[in-house]
């Protein structure tokens, strides 16, 4: 999606401009945080404040960026920011797995197999696989964001998704 009309009306404080950006980012960016935050309800906090700092740097966005990069490394930085305040806080719950597809529309048999599958690997996997199949972001997109070798997301992703393959075939056969 081409953001640059959008992002030249948020400027203007154009609410309806911002609706779209939100309704077409909210799932990356949830799926951004929430694998590190590990916590629903501190996770939408944190939504919420991407956004915020979004709006009060749009003028600092550059078009040679790809925009929903750039809004998803807010959100990274926001929620590793909101994780170190809590550190010396245990309150930060495990994650919750069954709001991993808050905006996914499935029958609840199919959410509850694929946050079964999901709870069996680990969070950077976890993140990974989201930030693709629920952010629909490409995997040198995620690399860029996570600050890692394009082949070691491929790798992650190809080993999660194997993983997951794994149990489902072993339970089915059970």
């Amino acid at each position: 999606m081409d953001y640059s009309s959008y992002i030249k009306a948020i400027k203007k404080h154009d609410e309806q401009a911002f609706g779209a950006v939100y309704h077409e980012t909210k799932h990356a960016v949830y799926a951004m945080i929430l694998p590190i935050v590990k916590d629903r309800s501190l996770a939408e906090d944190v939504m919420q404040e991407t956004y915020i700092k979004m709006l009060k740097s749009i003028d600092q966005y550059q078009k040679k960026y790809k925009f929903i990069n750039w809004l998803l490394t807010i959100a990274k930085n926001t929620a590793l920011d909101e994780l170190r305040k809590r550190s010396h806080d245990s309150s930060v719950s495990p994650l919750d797995t069954d709001d991993l597809f808050i905006a996914k529309e499935s029958s609840i048999e199919t959410r509850l197999i694929t946050e079964h599958y999901l709870s069996l690997i680990p969070d950077e996997e976890k993140q990974i696989v989201l930030l693709k199949v629920v952010g629909d972001l490409k995997h040198k997109e995620i690399a860029q964001l996570l600050g890692k070798p394009l082949g070691t997301i491929t790798y992650l992703y190809n080993k999660a998704i194997k993983t997951m393959q794994r149990y489902e075939r072993s339970e089915r056969d059970d």
